[in-house]
């Protein structure tokens, strides 16, 4: 193991080879070191203490002291060699702790609520990634309901779980939830763990819930398919114009441009460009801006919400409150897949009406624009570097699908063919 001087200077510059982790230790604290991986450095103590069931008579003690950016090399130092505290006095530090046998670990008593709310605030800064406050609250509530019991519980109770305990738990939140309830809950829970594991690797050497994945407890979910096909483009017609036209619109809105739920209830007027015939939709999924024209349904149904709109309303599609469905804190329409398929009586999903789009795109033949105008992205070095499509250019496409559309719900047919 290399070791070298520890300053600020050499510790920005460590790096490990992609893949690996090296530990280096400093030459002028005795057991300080660092473990620098791909994305984290993280200092830690390793202590050589007496053993006599070791057939050399000592054994290795290693302990976490915190990761390099959070923790400075000072900090590091005075946790590791102890320091002087006016009221307490000499406070010794974790090195001579070990040596004596009063070893402590690092984050034993950090509970699984502040791992979770840990998770999301680190991960952001240390990876460059900014999850959506909706996604935050979205995945905090389900680890809130499904595990409030183990939230208070500290992480070196988490890391004793058994594999009976865990079992059961899933099977009980598999029935209560059914089995992409309960497989979602847990996969979210195993990620905050394997994070514990990584930020305090002292506390237990393994996830208690690996036992689920070996065993295969854990169902494999089906990815959903569900889309409108045939007559149920004439019952999806029709049973859209049971709910209030403001809501019916939005429905119609996310199936002519193939939106996803939120990107259809949230759009806002500053987005829409009736002049230029064009819509954005700034906060995607992928977080890249969706840029797309407007077809003449489209365009029916915005002329449509604007002679309606009430004097400052930012919302294309605003909540009605008289209406149950759309009732709405943020003021914009909710699409609920529950109150679709109650009108309907069809098994449709509101994301299923994106895979109608896209499938009936395929079926004209349009291919690389139906993924353009769904905001899929094209990582192939074409489309990265040399695909220069622009709005103008996916307006026919956008119109033929849309007419498409139109014609199935209006008509409930599918074209014939003649032969020749």
């Amino acid at each position: 193991m290399p070791k070298i001087k520890f300053n600020k200077v050499t510790l920005d510059k460590l790096a490990a080879p992609k893949g690996q982790r090296v530990d280096y230790f400093d030459t002028e604290t005795p057991g300080l070191g660092v473990r620098v991986g791909n994305s984290s450095k993280t200092f830690f103590v390793k202590v050589d203490v007496r053993d006599a069931s070791s057939k050399s008579g000592y054994r290795s003690v290693r302990r976490t002291l915190g990761r390099f950016g959070e923790m400075t090399l000072e900090q590091a130092r005075k946790e590791l060699q102890g320091y002087d505290d006016r009221d307490k006095g000499f406070v010794p530090g974790l090195r001579l702790e070990i040596k004596r046998g009063q070893t402590r670990m690092h984050g034993a008593e950090v509970t699984l609520g502040q791992m979770l709310e840990a998770y999301f605030k680190e991960r952001r800064t240390a990876e460059g990634r900014n999850y959506k406050p909706s996604t935050i609250r979205g995945y905090t509530n389900i680890v809130s309901r499904h595990f409030e019991t183990w939230l208070s519980l500290p992480l070196s109770e988490i890391g004793k779980l058994t594999p009976e305990v865990v079992i059961e738990r899933y099977r009980q939140t598999e029935m209560h939830h059914g089995p992409y309830g309960a497989r979602n809950a847990f996969v979210m829970l195993s990620a905050i763990i394997n994070y514990a594991l990584v930020k305090y690797p002292g506390v237990f050497t393994g996830n208690p819930l690996t036992v689920l994945r070996l065993g295969k407890h854990m169902k494999k979910i089906q990815a959903r398919t569900e889309r409108l096909e045939g007559k149920e483009f004439a019952a999806f017609y029709q049973g859209i114009h049971k709910f209030n036209e403001n809501i019916r619109d939005c429905y119609l809105f996310c199936l002519y441009h193939g939106l996803r739920s939120q990107e259809a209830a949230t759009l806002r007027w500053e987005y829409v460009n009736l002049d230029r015939l064009t819509l954005t939709i700034p906060d995607t999924k992928n977080r890249r801006p969706l840029h797309a024209p407007l077809c003449r349904q489209s365009l029916e149904i915005l002329e449509r919400r604007l002679a309606q709109r009430d004097e400052g309303c930012p919302w294309v599609f605003p909540a009605v409150k008289t209406f149950r469905y759309s009732t709405n804190k943020t003021g914009h329409v909710r699409l609920m897949s529950a109150a679709l398929r109650l009108n309907t009586g069809l098994q449709i999903t509101v994301h299923g009406l994106r895979r109608t789009f896209i499938t009936t795109a395929r079926r004209l033949k349009i291919f690389e624009d139906a993924d353009r105008l769904t905001n899929h992205v094209d990582s192939s070095i074409s489309g990265r570097h040399y695909d220069a499509t622009d709005v103008e250019d996916l307006r026919k496409p956008l119109q033929s699908i849309a007419s498409e559309l139109e014609r199935l719900m209006k008509e409930g047919a599918a074209k014939v063919l003649q032969l020749y």
